[in-house]
């Protein structure tokens, strides 16, 4: 697979939460700078939304970043929550066994409570 750049960006909505988007082939030649793009967004932060619509591609090596960065959070009673639309990405979690490490949900509500788990979650 070669993967084009990686078009991506850091929004931080009105209520301070850190929006992470990717977009294209998420591989071994994009893991460094995404993991880099993460660690960023996770600063002074304990929960990042990370916006996965637009990846057309992701293997192990592309997960990794999002794992690393999800185990950190955890450590701190924070996360990651993921807006994935396709079921394939769904699939790559499950099937490497890293899916309960994530919130996942369908549509991004940006600035709404639907990105943070429950109290007591």
């Amino acid at each position: 697979m070669t993967s084009a750049p990686v078009p991506h960006a850091i929004t931080v909505t009105h209520d301070g939460q850190a929006v992470v988007t990717l977009e294209g082939e998420q591989d071994i030649l994009t893991a460094p700078r995404v993991l880099k793009l993460l660690t960023a967004a996770a600063a002074n932060r304990d929960r990042i939304v990370v916006d996965l619509r637009k990846v057309t591609f992701m293997d192990s090596t592309g997960l990794e970043p999002l794992v690393r960065t999800a185990r950190r959070l955890l450590t701190t009673g924070g996360g990651i929550t993921l807006v994935i639309a396709d079921q394939r990405l769904r699939k790559l979690l499950a099937q490497s066994r890293v899916d309960d490490l994530f919130t996942q949900v369908s549509s991004p509500r940006y600035g709404h409570s639907a990105f943070l788990p429950a109290a007591g979650a």
